[in-house]
């Protein structure tokens, strides 16, 4: 099935991966699962063409709103390039990428088994969770297990979580989070529809989910365009090209201020086009 895009766009399995950590590439298609089920995707013309485990009209809405394929980005650009030139060259050189629109609960627990890990790990963190206790779902000889559900963790259970040996507790706060998921205090759905402000302190009111953990969230499953997260890969771009200097932890909260102040409503992708630099 072909959807058209509004330009620029153009996949890469780069900045896929540098979002969404499950994303791998066979004889020139990319894999991925958008909201439990199994998509095979490539840039066609002005678009892309996809195909899917399910019937393609049946996941077609989803696949527009994950890819963002019906977003002007223009704006985006102009206004980042008013900013200053750094972001000039980087829109001229990355502009045809989206900010992913993932799932929340997959999102979620992706970043928080992101801390002090490059992205091969992360995505070795997450496979194993969805080898586990996924549900197998196949394309064209190319297996990916779904995501488990929080329902499905809570029954696995704290112990055998902890037994994975993920690190830094991973295991623990992966099933307080999905405790408190199924037991309906935390409401992924909500957060979309609350300020930027107040949806990032809600999930900094969890057990290891500090500022970038929740940034990271609000960025790319809850629609905060103005979320900046910032690791260590930002902060070396902060200070390359702006001088700023990074800390971790709570002396940080002045930087990202100013982050959100000079880059303006759309500093996410400000900080996207800066970490997606990095990584190249």
């Amino acid at each position: 099935m072909f959807l058209p895009a509004r330009e620029p766009f153009e996949l890469e399995l780069g900045w896929l991966r540098s979002q969404a950590f499950r994303w791998l590439e066979r004889e020139g298609w990319y894999y991925g699962v958008v909201n439990g089920h199994l998509i095979k995707v490539r840039q066609y013309e002005d678009g892309i063409e996809f195909r899917a485990n399910v019937v393609g009209e049946v996941i077609k809405p989803q696949v527009e709103s994950y890819f963002r394929l019906y977003q002007d980005i223009r704006p985006v650009h102009e206004a980042l390039r008013q900013v200053d030139p750094t972001l000039s060259r980087l829109v001229d050189r990355y502009g045809a990428m989206r900010l992913l629109r993932q799932d929340p609960w997959e999102c979620l627990i992706s970043y928080v088994c992101s801390q002090n890990n490059s992205i091969d790990r992360i995505s070795g963190i997450v496979d194993l969770l969805a080898n586990c206790y996924g549900d197998p779902l196949v394309l064209d000889g190319v297996r990916l297990n779904s995501f488990p559900s929080p329902r499905c963790l809570v029954e696995v259970g704290n112990a055998e979580l902890d037994g994975l040996k993920l690190g830094l507790h991973r295991g623990s706060r992966i099933y307080q989070l999905a405790r408190a998921v199924t037991e309906g205090d935390l409401d992924l759905a909500t957060l979309s529809h609350l300020a930027y402000e107040q949806a990032k302190d809600r999930l900094m009111s969890y057990d290891g989910i500090g500022p970038k953990i929740a940034d990271c969230v609000c960025l790319f499953s809850l629609d905060k365009p103005e979320a900046f997260p910032v690791d260590r890969h930002i902060g070396a771009a902060l200070r390359e090209q702006y001088g700023k200097k990074y800390t971790s932890g709570a002396r940080n909260t002045r930087l990202l201020e100013w982050a959100r102040d000079y880059f303006g409503a759309h500093a996410g992708y400000a900080g996207q086009l800066l970490f997606y630099e990095q990584l190249n």
